[in-house]
């Protein structure tokens, strides 16, 4: 395990007086976002920490690990995005579509549009964090989206795979690379896509009342496909929590249909209606 930093042992220290005995939330895959998520209390004890302290407290407390953390500003976001279509500049690619990002955007939190993506050191995307309420549809990046769908049938050719989003574009999810996965198109047209939309109907509830984790999970540091894809839900409010895992297969696997079932009525109790 990594040393932490004296700002780190005293967040950790915080938020186990607040709750560390309660059993930790956990996202799955065994690298940097994994131990971070274990020593901070969980993705919940994270989230915490990014909320309440500033970038740089952040950057200090995360360096340690050997990973950095970077707010984008929408102004920044426009800024990136106008710069990588000017020809011969070189902009950064967090808002671009590539296969692997590059080594400056790796092992980075990156927090875009009040939402936070980790992109593992192998240049994927890792995890998604969110809060719902606020819920407005993010526009979709139809080009990004296919692409992302192509490199699953590429590397699965016995399989149809989709551009999947780990928080849904209904949602508010940021439309491109960080945010997307080769995703069982058939899983997330079914399992999947029926959780996101029962989660549009929290919008009533209280800004931020709950929050949305997600693991997307490898076999191995080159395959572009997640094995698993991990979900979340916690309601701040009560406390109550559900986690899920689904097998990135027809359905999310054998169990799915029962996991996303349970994810709905989690939900409804919520007031998802």
């Amino acid at each position: 395990m990594r040393p932490m930093n004296s700002l780190s042992v005293v967040a950790v220290f915080g938020l186990c007086l607040a709750g560390c005995g309660a059993p930790q939330e956990d996202l799955g895959g065994d690298g940097l976002a994994s131990q971070i998520e274990r020593d901070f209390g969980g993705p919940s004890g994270l989230m915490d920490f990014f909320e309440s302290h500033s970038e740089a407290e952040i950057q200090q407390a995360l360096a340690p690990y050997g990973v950095g953390f970077q707010l984008h500003t929408p102004e920044e976001l426009q800024q990136e995005m106008e710069l990588r279509g000017a020809t011969g500049v070189n902009a950064a690619l967090i808002t671009d579509c590539p296969q692997y990002f590059p080594t400056s955007d790796r092992n980075i939190w990156h927090s875009l549009n009040g939402e936070y993506y980790y992109i593992e050191g192998s240049g994927r995307p890792n995890r998604a964090y969110s809060y719902l309420p606020p819920i407005a549809a993010e526009a979709r990046n139809d080009s990004c989206q296919t692409s992302v769908g192509q490199w699953g049938d590429a590397a699965n050719p016995s399989n149809d795979y989709d551009g999947g989003h780990l928080i849904g574009s209904q949602l508010g999810g940021w439309g491109k690379r960080a945010n997307l996965v080769p995703q069982d198109a058939n899983f997330n047209r079914g399992n999947w896509v029926t959780l996101e939309n029962k989660m549009a109907k929290c919008a009533s509830l209280p800004a931020g009342r709950l929050r949305y984790y997600i693991g997307a999970n490898y076999s191995n540091s080159t395959t572009l496909i997640p094995n698993t894809l991990t979900m979340q839900i916690t309601n701040q409010s009560s406390g109550a929590n559900i986690s899920l895992s689904f097998d990135n297969v027809d359905y999310g696997g054998t169990n799915g249909t029962a996991q996303k079932n349970s994810g709905v009525t989690f939900l409804t109790n919520q007031g998802c209606n």
